[in-house]
């Protein structure tokens, strides 16, 4: 399987003209409750499940409040247009890789749904412009939404628009070309997915922007 793996991503970064480093896949698995923060407000833990009335918006605006999000951008974030333009564009949503299937094993994933009016998340390199943190995304956690013991795999992405050695996730470009054209917003993640989710499922997907914090939201598979 993980050969299969190799070849189908080492493929896709010669035919989308990016750097796309083989993801080395590790597991670890958790019990119920071991992903929740601990001591955290019952309002701001990561759940398990999608809660009765999930609003991802809300839930995220009230833990980036809490400490998720960096000060300096929390009045962004509660200022007008804050839903859409700063928190929508941190949002997850599967993507259909162009000219093939997503390799086995993985989802494709984008930020900031324009088809529910969400700014598109943009990528840079490390610069002046971001204090030299740079803007992406450096990991991505996903779990399927059980309440059951279950796997959650953690796919890292240490630079952008290539990758570090020993990063564990990948990078495509929806459309194809160029990476960074448009500010980096065709930027695909390729995140490994646990060895318990099946096509159709529900997954919890945490992950953390280097410049803004951490956002959490389910997605089908």
């Amino acid at each position: 399987m993980q050969s299969t793996r190799r070849e189908v991503l080492q493929g896709m970064a010669l035919a989308a003209g990016a750097v796309i480093l083989v993801p080395a896949v590790s597991a670890c698995t958790k019990k119920d409750g071991a992903s929740v923060l601990a001591n955290a407000d019952p309002a701001t833990r990561v759940p398990q499940v999608i809660p009765r009335n999930w609003d991802p918006i809300e839930f995220n605006i009230v833990r980036g409040n809490a400490g998720h999000i960096p000060a300096s951008y929390l009045p962004d974030v509660n200022g007008p247009n804050g839903s859409w333009d700063h928190v929508g564009k941190h949002l997850p949503y599967v993507v259909t890789l162009d000219g093939g299937e997503t390799p086995e094993g993985y989802v494709a994933l984008m930020w900031g749904d324009q088809e529910k009016g969400h700014t598109p998340h943009p990528n840079e390199r490390r610069g002046e412009a971001n204090n030299y943190e740079g803007h992406w995304y450096n990991w991505i956690r996903i779990r399927k939404a059980t309440l059951s013991e279950a796997e959650e795999l953690q796919s890292t992405y240490s630079e952008w628009p290539g990758l570090a050695d020993g990063d564990s996730g990948a990078f495509a470009v929806h459309g194809g070309g160029d990476i960074e054209a448009d500010g980096g917003r065709q930027t695909i993640y390729l995140a490994a997915l646990p060895s318990d989710v099946q096509s159709g499922d529900i997954v919890r997907i945490h992950a953390h922007c280097l410049t803004h914090g951490e956002y959490v939201d389910f997605v089908q598979i």
